[in-house]
């Protein structure tokens, strides 16, 4: 197994960064029903962190099932898949349990049921929503993704950065039941993903109105870019020289705290910025712009899914559904 690697500067608990990549290992396949987990002083050890933290999250996963104590032998794995007869006996053990407690509390046998139909219906509901992760590289892009899928019906949407991911990739949880990203990323995210067949490639394209736009600008044009991130403006500076003529093209520059806004329109005739402008500038940087605005030319632009990667969504989108509802 491991070697695992514990990040003590992340904003998550080590024990839990253990129990994730455990269980992970488990269900990839890399750590096989039966196979022995080091013992609390080994790992403690290799890890170069308290016993008292290996044993936690050893408490962690046998509580969820996924391994087992032997008295005198060891920690061992013991997930099995979901249709095994244990985990059905264990379902029936469940429920059993829950019986008896309704019946403590003087509910009749018709009460108990309607109470089940009642949940039942609830969670059936609740699983026909599709949760579906978006990964970009870049703030504006995600947002702007995330958004697009939004507007669909019964999707939920958790939205990450590429560089969150690497940093703590158990992010991407097994709940998940779709993970959208371009072909850019896909390749990591399948080395890290046990089922790959979540994942959803799509390709992003900048709106038809952005590059109207920008098409549009005349010879002799002065241009700026501002952006959250400069890899958002990297796409943006690669579009104007691709759509553009004899328009000089000022490298972009991030709306931090560092920016004179002043400085940066002085001598410009135009300028980019992402769409959802208000979200990234100050403002005073707001104000500055909507005054730029008002004598010269000011784009906001936007990446979307071209209608092949959308067509294709809406799709693998609505096999999910049907297969949550059966």
């Amino acid at each position: 197994m491991g070697p695992y690697h514990i990040d003590t500067g992340l904003d998550v608990p080590l024990y839990q960064q253990l129990v994730d990549a455990i269980r992970s290992d488990i269900r990839k396949g890399v750590l096989p029903a039966g196979a022995q987990l080091p013992t609390v002083q080994q790992l403690a050890n290799d890890l170069g962190i308290a016993r008292g933290t290996i044993k936690r999250a050893y408490d962690q996963l046998e509580r969820l099932a996924l391994v087992e104590k032997i008295q005198g032998r060891g920690t061992f794995v013991c997930y099995q898949p979901a249709n095994s007869p244990s985990r059905k006996e264990q379902a029936m053990a469940a429920i059993d349990a829950v019986l008896n407690q309704l019946e403590d509390m003087g509910f009749s046998m018709a009460e108990i049921g309607i109470f089940l139909n009642l949940k039942l219906r609830q969670r059936a509901e609740q699983l026909s929503t599709v949760q579906v992760a978006v990964v970009e590289c870049n703030p504006e892009s995600l947002s702007q993704l995330s958004d697009q899928l939004r507007k669909l019906e019964q999707v939920e949407v958790y939205s990450y950065l590429l560089s969150s991911i690497q940093s703590y990739p158990y992010q991407l949880g097994e709940e998940l039941d779709l993970v959208v990203t371009t072909a850019e990323h896909a390749q990591y995210l399948e080395s890290i993903l046990p089922e790959r067949k979540k994942i959803a490639r799509i390709a992003l394209r900048l709106s038809v109105q952005s590059v109207s736009a920008i098409v549009k600008l005349p010879a002799g044009s002065s241009l700026g870019i501002l952006c959250r991130s400069l890899r958002f403006g990297a796409l943006l500076y690669d579009t104007c020289q691709t759509y553009t003529e004899r328009v000089e093209i000022y490298p972009p520059q991030t709306l931090d705290e560092s920016l004179d806004c002043a400085g940066f329109l002085a001598g410009k005739t135009a300028v980019l910025v992402p769409d959802e402008l208000e979200k990234y500038a100050s403002g005073e940087v707001l104000q500055q712009l909507r005054q730029f605005a008002a004598a010269h030319t000011l784009i906001r632009c936007s990446y979307q899914m071209d209608e092949g990667s959308f067509l294709y969504l809406q799709e693998k989108i609505s096999r999910i559904r049907e297969k949550k509802t059966i």
